[in-house]
C-alpha cells in the first residue's frame, strides 16, 4: 500500500466518521447497504484507485435482458456514469467497477465518487432484482427507455 493511498483512505475515514484503522485494514466501506471495495493498482503517477461493488444475480428469465442492458450501458459509459458493469463467472452476480488516478483524488473527491457509485449501484441492483424494465435506470441512463429484452 502506498503512503499516499493510505493517507487518502485515512482522510476519507475522518471525513465520513469511520475508524481509519478499520478502513485501512479492510479497504472496504459500506454505504446504504452497498459494500464497496477499494484497491490500489499500480504505482507512481499512473497508480489508480479501483472501486468495486457486487450487486445481484439476474433471474434466469431476465438474464438476456439484463446482459443486453449492461452492454448498452457500458457503451461509452452512457449508463454507468463512467463505471463499468461486469458479471462474475461463478455465480452471474453483476459488479460495478470504477477507477480513478490516485493523483487526481482527495478525500472529498473520493467521497463524491463513492456516493455516485452507491447511487448507480442501487439503480442497477433494483433493475436486476426487480426485472421490471428500464424505468428504474432513467435518472442515470436517459436512453433506458429504448432498452429491449
Amino acid at each position: 500500500m502506498s503512503t499516499s493511498y493510505e493517507v487518502l483512505l485515512t482522510e476519507l475515514a475522518h471525513e465520513v466518521g469511520l475508524p481509519a484503522a478499520a478502513l485501512l485494514a479492510t479497504e472496504e466501506i459500506d454505504i446504504d447497504g452497498l459494500s464497496i471495495g477499494l484497491q490500489l493498482e499500480g504505482e507512481g503517477p499512473q497508480a489508480e484507485v479501483l472501486l468495486c461493488c457486487l450487486l445481484a444475480s439476474p433471474r434466469a428469465d431476465q438474464w438476456t435482458a439484463t446482459a443486453r442492458a449492461m452492454l448498452q450501458a457500458n457503451h461509452l459509459w452512457s449508463g454507468t456514469g463512467g463505471a463499468t458493469l461486469g458479471m462474475l463467472p461463478d455465480d452471474d452476480r453483476v459488479s460495478l467497477s470504477a477507477r480513478r488516478l490516485l493523483r487526481d483524488l482527495d478525500a472529498d473527491k473520493l467521497a463524491v465518487l463513492l456516493a455516485h457509485t452507491v447511487d448507480m449501484g442501487h439503480a442497477w441492483q433494483d433493475f436486476i432484482v426487480q426485472g421490471q424494465g428500464s424505468a428504474l435506470l432513467a435518472p442515470f441512463f436517459p436512453a433506458a427507455s429504448g432498452l429491449r429484452g
